[in-house]
This record gives C-alpha cells, structure tokens and sequence, in this order.
C-alpha cells in the first residue's frame, strides 16, 4: 500500500467524505521565542493566526506567517515552527484531526482571511465542542462544523509543493539525492545502492548534503522509513513483520529498537493507542 498524494480540490473532497475526528482545539498564546521541536506530525492541523507572527517550516521550507492568516498543515509533514524573538506573543486559534486513511502532500496550504471574525467564529464552535461532552451528537456536530470550516478554506486556499521549491534551491546534486531516497527508501539495501549513484566525492558529498539538508543521508533514510513505517502501523492491518519488510528492515528486532527509538514508544504501544488490535 503506497501513500498517495493528492491535488487541492481532490484534498477537499477526500476530507469531506472521511470521518473527521478532532483530538484536540485549543485557544492558546505563545511568547517570543518558542520553538517546537522538529518532528513529523501524525493529525492534520488546522490554524488561525489572532495575533502576532511565526515562521512555520515544512519539509525543510520557511514561510513567515502574519495575523489574519489561516492555514492548513497535512498529517505526516515534517514541521517545526517558532515565534520571532523580535515580536510580541503569537495568538493562534488552532485543532487538531485525524482523517483516517486518508493521505495528502506535505504542502502548506494558507489563506488571509477578509473578514477575520466569521472564521474565528466559526472555529471557536469546534473549539467549544472539544471541550463538550463527547456524546455521539456533539460528536457529529462538530464534524459538521469543521467540514464547514475546511469547504470555505479550500475554496480560497493557496497552496506550495515545498519539497519541490526546496529541490530547485538545493544543487543538483543533492536534488537528485533526495528524490532517489524518496523513492527507493524502502528497498532493503537502498544505502548501498544509493552512493552508487552518487558522482562526487563520498566526502565532499556527505558535507553538501549535510549542508543543505541539515541531516545527514542515512538520517534522512531512516526519518522517511520510519515516517511510512508508522503511518502502516497506524492505518493498516499489516503484521508489524510486514511492515519492516514493506520499510526496508530485513531484521525486524533492528526494526523495533530504531522504531521506538524514533518515535518515543513501541510500534505495539503504538497500535495500541491507534485502536489497533
């Protein structure tokens, strides 16, 4: 099973055909300086800016973000994002979901909003029903709501491919490197086979890569294998055998041990709290 990737008005409508379920809406302030940490997410995030700024990164790329801003981060980015010491705090209005099987592109997508206060508004209401009591109605109601929400973003939403404009300003080189891990990643020997096709120097090669990406290549395998390997194991039935195999770990206890050291916890543990037997 691959993940797909899906256009804007496709995103729009495998969402609004899926069973939308918000794990968490808040109302939150963060001060100058805050970070979060550089991780790759498992909900999809759905944002308004009240006040202040933030530089958001997805997939390596940076986009500075102002109040009146709505966005829309996609479940399996890899995203950090701080807030610019050299302002006041940042107000966000923000929730949190999961789409079930549903897999989209690592894109931001944003909007400013013309009329702030119908949004807020509107999101407010998914924030309050978080908050509710979780009967099957309220439930439903907030689904509604959301899905609301999401119809009237997409239907003015900009969107950026960012792994692609991260390509065009990485040398060619190290463009060609990460597609080629991006596609082969899950073959078994895909290090070896990988600097086989590497036409520098290894040495000169490590540094620019590392330069430019931030990692390292066998980092960057490891985060895209165990990114689709937890995305398996929270979506499908797979045995977690099979999903080693379907990652590129020919040793499944070598495949446990990076797991957990990865992500925190056990793929079992994992499973678990995804409500997978």
């Amino acid at each position: 099973m691959k993940m797909e990737t899906i256009d804007r008005l496709d995103t729009l409508q495998a969402l609004l055909r899926a069973a939308l379920q918000v794990t968490a809406a808040k109302r939150q302030d963060f001060p100058p300086g805050w970070r979060t940490r550089d991780e790759v997410i498992v909900t999809h995030r759905f944002l308004i800016i009240l006040k202040g700024t933030m530089d958001y990164t997805i997939e390596g790329r940076t986009q500075r973000l102002e109040a009146g801003t709505q966005f829309f981060v996609p479940a399996w980015s890899r995203r950090e994002w701080v807030v610019p010491r050299s302002g006041g705090a940042c107000r966000l209005l923000w929730c949190e979901f999961s789409s079930g099987p549903v897999a989209l592109a690592p894109v931001l997508c944003w909007r400013k909003l013309r009329s702030r206060s119908d949004e807020v508004v509107a999101l407010e209401r998914v924030r309050v029903l978080a908050d509710a009591d979780k009967e099957r109605a309220t439930a439903l109601i907030q689904e509604g709501e959301l899905k609301s929400c999401l119809a009237r973003f997409w239907s003015a939403a900009q969107t950026e491919r960012v792994a692609t404009e991260r390509l065009r300003a990485a040398h060619p080189e190290v463009a060609r490197a990460i597609t080629w891990l991006e596609q082969h990643f899950a073959e078994p020997h895909a290090l070896d086979s990988f600097y086989r096709t590497v036409t520098l120097s290894p040495n000169h090669f490590r540094l620019l890569f590392k330069r430019q990406t931030g990692e390292t290549v066998q980092a960057m395998l490891a985060r895209l294998r165990l990114r689709r390997a937890r995305y398996l194991v929270q979506e499908t039935a797979l045995r977690l055998k099979e999903i080693a195999v379907e990652t590129g770990f020919d040793d499944a206890l070598y495949f446990s041990g990076q797991y957990k050291k990865f992500w925190g916890r056990t793929a079992t543990e994992d499973r678990r709290a995804g409500g997978m037997a």
